[in-house]
């Protein structure tokens, strides 16, 4: 699956916020166009970076009616949230793809296929932004993952506290794909001795008696400290692949509504 088309939208995106100042031209140009590849089926409710793409649309939003409001001088200074604007140039790698023009978007091939497997649902918890709100308790943020995971690979294929069965009749936080790739979900804020105890025990068993592919997705409003760490590297050599989660300080946004532009843009 192609990332290029997403990549470039946050790219354009930063490239605003890089600006002294963005003019209401250049940012409903962006907001149509994502319209219009979401119209046209290159974007959709299953890629992987599906909830970027809703925070970028958000942002100009907010400049776009910001602007419109203005009589004279439709110009406005697009700001972003640190911890955000770091995620996206850390998905960027470098690259500038602000040089591709917009209208290239649709000569693109945008793979919607998307398999299940450990790297998929990997890539999937990596390109996810948790709200730290989420992280008030586990139940919440076992909720906020699944519903996005859902998106990516299916209402069916994903579920939360899946039985494994077995006599200790043990469920996993999340199952992707019936038993292809499980998931448990920590908030390493709240863990204490006994929760960490439990959490190895668990792999352990995970590991030996159903899961081939078992991940382990921590959270944590804070740095990672030397007890978690230790935690981290101990289940990594117990073979199930440890991934850190990406948080905005900012409600994350969903089912945004893309403003009213009077001028539109065919996406032939």
């Amino acid at each position: 699956m192609t990332d290029r088309i997403q990549k470039t939208i946050i790219s354009k995106y930063l490239d605003l916020v890089h600006k002294d100042v963005a003019t209401e031209a250049e940012i409903s140009e962006v907001i149509i166009t994502v319209d219009s590849l979401y119209k046209n089926r290159l974007l959709t409710d299953s890629d992987f970076y599906r909830q970027k793409i809703e925070l970028v649309v958000k942002g100009l939003t907010a400049a776009f009616e910001e602007v419109k409001r203005k009589r004279t001088n439709k110009e406005v200074k697009l700001t972003i949230d640190p911890g955000l604007r770091k995620i996206f140039e850390s998905d960027l790698d470098g690259v500038d793809y602000s040089k591709t023009a917009l209208s290239d978007l649709y000569k693109l091939d945008n793979d919607k296929s998307i398999s299940i497997s450990s790297q998929t649902v990997q890539t999937a918890l990596q390109n996810l932004v948790i709200p730290k709100r989420r992280l008030t308790a586990e139940a919440d943020f076992e909720k906020f993952v699944t519903e996005q995971l859902a998106l990516i690979f299916g209402k069916e294929r994903v579920h939360r506290q899946y039985s494994i069965g077995g006599f200790l009749a043990l469920k996993t936080d999340i199952d992707v794909g019936n038993g292809q790739v499980g998931i448990e979900l920590k908030i390493a804020d709240n863990l204490s001795a006994t929760d960490m105890q439990r959490l190895i025990g668990q792999v352990v068993y995970y590991k030996r008696r159903f899961y081939n592919n078992l991940l382990l997705f921590i959270a944590s409003k804070s740095t990672i400290n030397s007890t978690t760490k230790e935690l981290k590297d101990f289940v990594e050599e117990l073979g199930t692949i440890v991934r850190k989660a990406n948080l905005k300080t900012n409600q994350a946004t969903t089912n945004v509504v893309l403003p009213k532009i009077s001028k539109r843009k065919n996406g032939t």
